[in-house]
C-alpha cells in the first residue's frame, strides 16, 4: 500500500481540536508529544477516521527533546489499525521552537507508509492550527520533503462532512 498518489488529507476539525489540545497539553509541561491520524485512503484523498495518541516517553536531553513510542505500543496500534482496516496516514508531533524536521524525526517516524505526511507544530502548539510556522513533509523515495505549498492545499480541514 502507498500514499504517494494522495493529493488531499480531509480531517474533521473536531480531530483538529483533540490533537492541539494534546500537543499543547504536553508541552505546557515542557515535553514533545507524537499523535498520530489513521484511516482510509480512495485514488488521490486520505480520510482521516480516527485520533491515536500512543504510549510514549518523552525525553528532555542535553541535546533537545524527544519522544520514543516503544515496540509494545507499536504493536498494540498495528493490531489495532489492522482490525479497523485503516492505516496511518499522517503524524503530528511539535517542536519547542521553530518546526521543522530533524534528523531524530527523519530516521524514527511512526508514519511509514510511501506519501505519509508528517506535520510539525512549532512552540509546542501554543499557537494552534492556524499559525504560520507550521512545517509540513511528506514520505516520498524513503525521504521526508518538505511541502512548500500552504498547508491548506495539502490537508483539508472539514465539519460534519463538509468543507
Amino acid at each position: 500500500m502507498t500514499l504517494r498518489n494522495v493529493r488531499k488529507f480531509r480531517v474533521q476539525s473536531e480531530s483538529v481540536r483533540k490533537t492541539v489540545d494534546a500537543v499543547r497539553s504536553a508541552g505546557q509541561e515542557g515535553y514533545e508529544l507524537f499523535v498520530v491520524w489513521s484511516g482510509t485512503s480512495n485514488s488521490d484523498a486520505f480520510d482521516v477516521l480516527d485520533v491515536h495518541v500512543p504510549r510514549q516517553t518523552s525525553y528532555r536531553l542535553e541535546s533537545g527533546l524527544c519522544v520514543r513510542v516503544g515496540g509494545s505500543e507499536l504493536h498494540r496500534l498495528n493490531t489495532w489499525l489492522y482490525e479497523a482496516h485503516q492505516v496511518v496516514g499522517v503524524q503530528v508531533h511539535s517542536h519547542p521552537a521553530d518546526a521543522y524536521h530533524s534528523k531524530t524525526d527523519d530516521a524514527y517516524p511512526v508514519a511509514t507508509l510511501e506519501g505519509s505526511l508528517s506535520i510539525v507544530l512549532p512552540y509546542f502548539g501554543m499557537e494552534g492550527w492556524e499559525s504560520e510556522g507550521i512545517a509540513a513533509y511528506r514520505l516520498i523515495g524513503g525521504h521526508w520533503r518538505e511541502v512548500t505549498k500552504p498547508l491548506n492545499s495539502v490537508v483539508e480541514v472539514v465539519d460534519n462532512g463538509t468543507s
